[in-house]
């Protein structure tokens, strides 16, 4: 059984499996200014040859997920062929949240994680920094 970890950011979000390199990318979407037709998730923005023109919508305020809409096809991205290629089936998921948490977030997550993706198992975790001398 694989264990993907994920560092869900409110900006970046730090991806890979556990035995494996960490991918780091934009955790939002892009939208062209002019034209609200094409969006892009996370990566993507590299396909561009002028992101000039375009604004980005965050999953996040204030440290807390309260976008679902956005995150979903961030996680629909990452975890799909493009990218992770996760097998639900024999996969689990470590993932960070932000301290005091709300419990509705962690419900809703929770969700998520285990209806909509079919994970087998979910970890979530505080995201901290620890600095060595």
């Amino acid at each position: 059984m694989s264990t993907l970890v994920l560092d869900n950011g409110a900006y970046f979000a730090k991806i890979g499996y556990s035995h494996e390199k960490v991918s780091v990318i934009p955790n939002c979407q892009f939208r062209s200014k002019t034209s609200r037709l094409k969006t892009f998730t996370a990566n993507q923005l590299d396909e561009i040859k002028d992101p000039s023109g375009l604004f980005f919508i965050l999953p996040f305020q204030k440290g807390y997920l309260v976008n679902w809409d956005v995150q979903r096809k961030v996680w629909d991205h990452l975890f799909g062929k493009d990218m992770f290629k996760v097998d639900f089936a024999d996969t689990n998921i470590v993932i960070t949240e932000p301290y005091f948490n709300f419990s509705s977030i962690q419900d809703t997550m929770n969700e998520i994680l285990f209806e909509e993706y079919q994970f087998q198992s979910a970890l979530r975790i505080n995201g901290k920094f620890s600095h060595t001398k």
